[in-house]
């Protein structure tokens, strides 16, 4: 067996429950960068088709990166601004420390424990493909919501941001 064969993750699964003008999103496995754009579109549809409420059930997650912890922080917001809301529920240990690390939990509510009504959850693709200047203005913008929440986190970002910015400017010269 080949290394990366050995330490190859299955990949995310993303599945949607939808109840009356609520919507269920649960992650199986890591919510990283890769899945972050499906995640943004999946939000984005169904706060245009009028839900309200939003809950993301991280109980099967077993990780977050920056990317995705930072859209959340962008989508709490955008459902915020229509009067909605948008939370995270059944948060696994490691993602509770990843969230109060960030900041995250001081935007993005946390609920401990949350009982799913009966819905049937149907998967939806963890993964789409978008262009390389739509994926890095995602990131920049994650990045973004992270920073405004903490000089912490303006130290921990602004040199990855910068390095970004410059990645894209030399892109844009060719």
């Amino acid at each position: 067996m080949s290394d990366s064969g050995r330490h190859a993750r299955p990949p995310t699964r993303v599945l949607l429950a939808r109840y009356q003008d609520i919507a269920v999103v649960r992650f199986e496995g890591p919510g990283n960068m890769q899945v972050a754009p499906a995640l943004q579109a999946l939000l984005e549809d169904v706060r245009a088709a009028g839900t309200q409420a939003v809950y993301v059930d991280l109980a099967r997650c077993t990780g977050m990166d920056s990317t995705f912890m930072g859209l959340l922080v962008g989508q709490a917001q955008a459902f915020a601004g229509i009067g909605g809301r948008l939370a995270v529920v059944s948060p696994s240990e490691l993602c509770v420390r990843l969230l109060r690390q960030l900041g995250v939990d001081q935007v993005v509510a946390v609920i401990a424990e949350a009982t799913t009504p009966e819905v049937a959850f149907v998967e939806v693709p963890a993964r789409i493909a978008v262009p390389a200047e739509r994926r890095a203005a995602l990131i920049r913008q994650a990045h973004q919501a992270l920073i405004a929440l903490s000089e912490e986190n303006r130290a921990r970002f602004s040199a990855f941001l910068e390095a970004l910015d410059a990645d894209l400017r030399r892109r844009g010269e060719r």
